[in-house]
């Protein structure tokens, strides 16, 4: 009787200790989406001016599973507009806008990039801890901030740029090309 207590109370014990996590942790989606953006940058969606989109790459600049429909890349919430300009030259600045609609729990965006998939545990290039919501958010960073590197020519190379919340979760990635397309 005494074993037969105890296996019940362990049992309502992993139980709810499995609730408990599955419930704190991402969605599939989430995770992949997650995933993906860890993969080598390839193609890349071509704004060479403010809203216009001359080649589009459907895999960069989507908005994660988590926040879609809660953050849009552009001015407002029903304007599409990825990073501009794309291609980029070195001495340039890339313009992220970013529009926060009634997300009251983010305080905090970090930029990170890398040209190779072994360089993306690099600090971010670019934190944003000042944002109030709804508003929109602009980012500016020039071409060597994204590559790292100090010379025009050795930068240039398409570059993978991730947007995470200040807790790590992906928010968006593209890919930006320094240099001539």
């Amino acid at each position: 009787m005494l074993s037969n207590k105890f296996s019940l109370n362990l049992t309502f014990l992993l139980l709810a200790g499995f609730l408990i996590v599955g419930g704190c942790s991402k969605s599939n989606d989430q995770r992949e989406f997650e995933n993906q953006s860890l993969s080598a940058p390839s193609n890349f969606t071509a704004t060479p001016t403010q809203g216009e989109i001359t080649n589009n790459d459907p895999d960069d600049w989507q908005i994660s599973p988590m926040y879609r429909g809660l953050i849009n890349l552009g001015t407002g919430i029903s304007s599409f507009q990825p990073p501009y300009p794309n291609p980029m030259d070195y001495n340039q600045n890339l313009t992220i806008n970013i529009y926060l609609s009634n997300i009251d729990n983010l305080d905090r965006l970090e930029v990170y990039s890398f040209e190779f998939v072994s360089e993306a545990g690099k600090p971010p290039i670019a934190i944003r801890d000042d944002i109030s919501s709804p508003s929109l958010v602009t980012i500016q960073l020039n071409g060597q901030e994204i590559s790292g590197k100090s010379g025009g020519s050795q930068a240039n190379g398409l570059y993978r740029i991730r947007i995470l919340d200040g807790d790590l979760n992906v928010v968006t990635y593209g890919d930006i090309k320094i240099g001539p397309e």
